[in-house]
């Protein structure tokens, strides 16, 4: 880098010389423009320097850039799919008709298609319970805390298996099952 007192001297020392009458016009002239020549070299110099400088960083600086994108792309596919599959679980509970029907299907043997058939001739009708009781008496069974008319144990091996969703699907299908009379 050019250092302006360097320049300063150059130029004070060659009016020195002048004003002295040791050099004459000619070598103040000389100094001079070997001054300014070696202050544009240098200049060039701390240009180019910098383009190279400014260069290197912005291609540093689009290469984090890039590398952010990926991560952020990378990371939001793997929210999208998370989010997917929690989304779906929502979408069974909320909307269980496909869900609870397919699990109900087991159920249709003693209970009746419409839930209309008392199971063995023990237990009550299915249709027109709320979906809420129907969760908490499916859950009751399941944990064996339930065994209304000696059907506890036969209740508890039929939902074993299956997870707080399919109660509140299957239970939420079995409360759309009417009594006769209220069609």
């Amino acid at each position: 880098m050019v250092r302006p007192a360097a320049v300063a001297a150059v130029l004070s020392a060659a009016v020195i010389l002048s004003a002295c009458g040791e050099h004459d016009k000619k070598a103040v002239a000389e100094a001079t423009a070997k001054s300014v020549a070696f202050s544009k070299n240098r200049g060039t110099e701390v240009t180019d320097a910098t383009k190279q400088t400014a260069t290197k960083l912005a291609k540093e600086a689009s290469k984090a850039a890039t590398d952010a994108v990926q991560t952020v792309k990378k990371s939001t596919e793997e929210t999208l799919k998370v989010a997917k599959k929690e989304l779906s679980k929502v979408v069974v509970a909320q909307a269980p008709g496909d869900a609870g029907k397919k699990l109900y299907a087991k159920c249709a043997g003693c209970h009746g298609s419409d839930g209309r058939r008392h199971a063995l001739n023990k237990s009550a009708l299915l249709a027109g319970q709320s979906a809420s009781d129907l969760a908490n008496k499916l859950k009751a069974y399941q944990a064996g805390e339930r065994n209304v008319t000696g059907m506890g144990n036969l209740m508890k091996e039929q939902v074993a298996g299956l997870a707080k969703s399919d109660i509140l699907a299957l239970a939420e299908y079995i409360s759309t099952f009417k009594t006769k009379g209220t069609e």
